[in-house]
């Protein structure tokens, strides 16, 4: 039963056929994507490693549900975001040929829609484990590796649009409605 926390992961990884490839990247911070490379190596690992550890029963367990939902979630907002964005998505930082500032799907109101999916994708995850030391440890390595990457991000997007990204940062949230 265990399989099936493992859905929204590979639906999360499958999602990379569907990226369009960017136009003349020009790219910047490129440790940021061997971080996050590690990052999702290990938030996929970790919680493996804790559930064979330490086995619970997940059949008709509604944490177990919840993590599937929490992850499937993930999936569509990451989905999502990359559909609005389309070529500008890309799994570096960087500017592409006519890139320009995407305000709108979710866009309007979170700047790292996907990222927020990505943290959705493997939380959910986590909880479908029934660990609480899978959802911390899974957190951690997010909040580390992910904080860094938003901020290098916006750091090249301020340096690209200026006063424009400036006023876009002041009318939207980072990754969290209401909360970050």
């Amino acid at each position: 039963m265990i399989a099936f926390a493992y859905l929204p992961v590979v639906l999360y990884v499958g999602l990379e056929w569907l990226r369009k490839p960017p136009v003349k990247e020009i790219r910047q911070y490129c440790l940021s994507t061997y971080i996050l490379g590690l990052a999702l190596f290990l938030l996929a690992v970790a919680p493996t490693v804790i559930y064979v550890m330490d086995p619970k029963p997940t059949i008709g367990n509604p944490w177990f549900i919840l993590g599937i939902v929490i992850g499937l979630s993930g999936v569509w907002i990451r989905a999502s975001a990359m559909h609005t964005l389309g070529r500008l998505f890309s799994r570096f930082i960087g500017i592409q040929q006519g890139h320009h500032l995407v305000q709108s799907g979710w866009y309007r109101y979170i700047r790292h829609p996907g990222y927020l999916g990505t943290m959705l994708v493997f939380l959910g995850f986590a909880v479908s484990t029934l660990s609480i030391t899978a959802v911390v440890v899974n957190l951690m390595v997010y909040l580390a590796a992910y904080s860094y990457r938003m901020s290098v991000e916006e750091r090249m997007m301020e340096d690209q649009f200026g006063e424009a990204y400036r006023r876009y940062r002041k009318s939207s949230w980072r990754l969290i409605p209401l909360v970050f």
